[in-house]
C-alpha cells in the first residue's frame, strides 16, 4: 500500500486503522507513533482518535465552540478537535 493512498488514520486500542478507499487495514501500534512517522508525508493529527492525509481533505467547517468537522474527498467526515486546529491550519498554509 502506498502511503499517499491512505485517507485517514483511526486509533483502535493497540492498533491504528488505516482507511483507504473504503477498506480498513489494521496496523499494530499507537496513533502517536504512527503519526510521528507520517507527519512529514502529509498527515496531521486532528483529534485524539484521528489523523488525516492533508491531500484527502475536501473542506473544513468550524463550529463556534472551536471544534470542527473535516469532510474528506471520499465523503467521510472526521471530528476536528480545537486542540489540534491551529497545527492543522499551519500545515495547510
Amino acid at each position: 500500500m502506498k502511503i499517499d493512498e491512505i485517507e485517514w488514520l483511526e486509533s483502535a486500542g493497540n492498533y491504528v486503522n488505516l482507511h483507504k478507499q473504503g477498506r480498513i487495514y489494521p496496523l499494530r501500534g499507537t496513533l502517536n507513533d504512527t503519526i510521528a512517522r507520517l507527519s512529514d508525508k502529509g498527515f496531521s493529527r486532528v483529534h485524539r482518535s484521528f489523523a488525516v492525509n492533508l491531500a484527502a481533505i475536501d473542506n473544513i467547517q468550524y463550529q463556534p465552540s472551536g471544534d470542527g468537522k473535516i469532510t474528506l474527498k471520499a465523503g467521510n467526515t472526521l471530528n476536528l478537535s480545537r486542540r489540534y486546529k491551529d497545527d492543522l491550519k499551519i500545515k495547510l498554509s
